[in-house]
């Protein structure tokens, strides 16, 4: 919702999402037709995050465990960004290597480390402990 707004590369959790991130600035209303879903998903491309312009955010990833340990970070980035924007300082950018650096070793974490599903089973924990409504 803010003119131009882009994720900053000034905080760790949002380098993981470095290369990753596709903008759609073109909020249409809702989307009723086919051709909404087309440009959306032409927009996409390769990325695994796609902002939508005065809606929402979509994560696509080729299981539901990455789709959602991406849209949980994502909203923690945003969230962060948010607060730390509202300082009204400058934003303390990381040096564009370092940046890269951070994206490779969260993908080795992330994959390598199996840390995806971990999180995904550690959060079905959570959810049934509170009842576990969401297998119903």
């Amino acid at each position: 919702m803010i003119v131009g707004g882009r994720i900053e590369w000034a905080l760790q959790t949002a380098c993981r999402f470095y290369g990753r991130v596709a903008y759609d600035a073109d909020y249409d209303g809702v989307a009723l037709s086919d051709t909404v879903g087309e440009r959306m998903a032409s927009i996409l491309g390769d990325a695994d995050v796609l902002f939508l312009g005065n809606h929402g955010v979509i994560t696509a990833a080729p299981t539901v465990a990455q789709a959602f340990d991406d849209l949980y970070f994502i909203e923690r980035v945003a969230q962060t960004q948010i607060l730390a924007m509202s300082t009204g300082q400058p934003l303390t950018l990381l040096p564009p290597e370092i940046i890269e650096q951070v994206a490779a070793q969260t993908r080795h974490e992330r994959f390598d480390l199996g840390y995806i599903e971990r999180h995904f089973e550690a959060q079905k924990r959570l959810l049934d402990a509170a009842g576990g409504f969401y297998r119903q």
